[in-house]
């Protein structure tokens, strides 16, 4: 903390680095050492990946930095009635099962992306979850954003370019691991700043952010 302003630690730094390079890392492996030899699994791995990491690629993948900087923010500034949309969002995925699912799987696409191109001409998303972590990068480190948005896309682009979908779905994996264990570290860290769960409980309900019936 220097004159009011925040300011990284060098360990930052180096867990930024790190996880960059180990995201970069896994492409290269992919590439190198479990070269995809036919289009089928370089895209989609000959449709044989595990039930695990195809779980947990899915999962990071939309609880991207959208949510992380949005939902504790949304909260924060609107209260609990958020939490309706992820029940929202929870019955939807319920839903899919029976109907998305069974109409999509059998097309033989590449992703869900593939086929929103082709039924609405739309990848807007693509572009926020890209934006969201170059934003988050320029505002830690001191980046310039399109210097944060050129370094975050082309690494993305790196791995996934040279490594396949396996490569996607293994950084994708350890993304999980680096967003839980930061979710954690950051909760328990502000709980023992607090004064602990209750404590922290009676200052929302004080603050009006404990209301599900707005």
């Amino acid at each position: 903390m220097a004159g009011g302003e925040t300011r990284l630690h060098w360990a930052d730094y180096v867990v930024t680095v790190v996880c960059l390079l180990v995201a970069l890392g896994i492409g290269v492996f992919f590439a190198l050492f479990r070269q995809q030899k036919t289009k089928e699994e370089y895209l989609v791995g000959s449709r044989r990946m595990g039930v695990a990491p195809v779980c947990l690629s899915l999962f990071v993948t939309f609880q991207s930095a959208i949510s992380l900087l949005g939902t504790p923010s949304d909260t924060y500034n609107t209260g609990t009635m958020v939490f309706f949309v992820f029940l929202g969002i929870c019955l939807s995925y319920i839903v899919s099962i029976f109907t998305v699912v069974p109409l999509v799987y059998p097309l033989r696409l590449t992703s869900v992306y593939h086929y929103l191109e082709l039924r609405f001409r739309s990848s807007v998303y693509m572009g926020f979850a890209l934006y969201s972590p170059a934003l988050v990068l320029q505002a830690a480190v001191g980046l310039s954003l399109w210097v944060s948005l050129v370094l975050v896309s082309s690494i993305c682009t790196i791995y996934t370019a040279i490594g396949g979908i396996k490569s996607v779905i293994w950084t994708d994996v350890f993304q999980t691991v680096i967003v839980f264990t930061g979710i954690t570290a950051g909760l328990t860290k502000g709980l023992l700043r607090v004064g602990g769960f209750s404590h922290m409980a009676n200052i929302a309900k004080d603050g009006g952010r404990l209301d599900f019936g707005e």
